[in-house]
């Protein structure tokens, strides 16, 4: 069993926990959580989640623990760990990064200094050399309450390649598209695997079906809307990365008859429409209809208001909330996750 820290980002940082979890039982990765708070998934695994992260749009980046340690005037390490994928006559670096408020004396770059100087000692035999811009191997101090966290990052987000696919970047653009990462991190919730057929009923400008299609899922959309169902095909063909399906069709009546996994965003903001619908009603139908859809034991992801409490509407349609995830999206909407089984 090896040790691994997966750093959450810090913004909505439940959703960031739900949703690590979420992609290491997507890969069937068998692990075992020691702790996480505070940014910081602590955990042992015989597997390697970094396949499990790569997927992850709220990670920062995954270590594979080398030692912790103490940290106040001075570093202390408690437990160190071997480490097999050191190879000779490689380069190396130390950066350091603190959780929350600075409570050691000892300063960022003596934490470096005197944590780079214990790994070259530890791999003396390797004939390691420093070189702080361009490094074979990336070290990674975790600090957080005057304990320290040592890695080998093995994977860290590119916020870029997110960038490039925001709803403003697309060929068609609509107005109330949720965020990159944020759908990214409800199809993840999903539980979708490569080779899955992934519905999304709602699909808009078809932001999950691209997320969907990037994990190698067969991509199927539909929405009540002629518009949006021209709208994401004219995205998916400039993002999409694998075989994908968008159809006009209702929710509350779909002609879809299987699906492996569904994540989706009900229209509910003022953008949208729910074509004389209200949202209840429309929330409540397009679940029960699911339920039609939705192969046994697999996962449905939606968001809604909080306000209108959809898990009420979950329990009455007769689906086990698995987990609840509110985000704070602005002043007038705070984004309720549910993901159903």
């Amino acid at each position: 069993m090896n040790k691994y820290l997966a750093y959450i980002r810090g913004q909505f940082l439940p959703l960031g926990y739900e949703e690590f979890f979420a992609c290491m039982e997507a890969e069937n990765i068998k692990y075992r959580t020691e702790f996480s708070e505070n940014q910081i998934i602590l955990l042992e695994s015989a597997g390697n989640p970094s396949k499990a992260a790569s997927r992850c749009a709220f990670l920062h980046s995954l270590l594979k623990v080398v030692a912790i340690g103490n940290v106040d005037e001075s570093i202390s390490i408690t437990n160190d760990y071997r480490l097999d994928e050191i190879e000779k006559n490689k380069s190396f670096c130390v950066r350091a990064n603190r959780i929350g408020k600075k409570q050691t004396r000892i300063s960022r770059v003596e934490i470096e200094r005197d944590l780079g100087s214990h790994i070259y000692k530890k791999f003396e035999n390797k004939y390691l050399n420093v070189n702080l811009t361009n490094p074979d191997y990336q070290f990674y101090a975790i600090i957080h309450n005057k304990k320290f966290y040592l890695g080998l990052k093995l994977w860290s987000v590119d916020r870029e390649t997110y960038r490039k696919r925001e709803p403003s970047q697309r060929p068609s653009f609509r107005p109330g598209s949720m965020k990159t990462d944020f759908a990214r991190a409800l199809v993840n919730l999903s539980r979708v695997r490569e080779g899955d057929i992934f519905y999304d009923p709602f699909c808009g400008g078809g932001g999950f079906l691209i997320e969907s299609s990037i994990l190698g899922a067969y991509s199927l959309g539909s929405d009540i809307s002629a518009e949006a169902v021209l709208s994401a095909a004219k995205n998916l063909k400039k993002f999409s990365e694998g075989d994908f399906a968008i159809i006009r069709s209702d929710s509350r009546k779909s002609i879809i008859r299987k699906a492996d996994a569904i994540a989706t965003d009900p229209p509910y903001a003022i953008q949208s429409s729910t074509h004389g619908k209200q949202v209840k009603d429309l929330l409540h139908d397009f679940l029960l209809e699911s339920k039609t859809i939705l192969e046994p034991g697999r996962y449905l992801v939606f968001g809604s208001p909080k306000r209108i409490e959809p898990e009420k509407i979950v329990k009455k349609v007769g689906y086990e909330i698995v987990s609840m995830i509110d985000a704070r999206i602005h002043k007038s909407l705070t984004r309720r996750i549910m993901v159903v089984k």
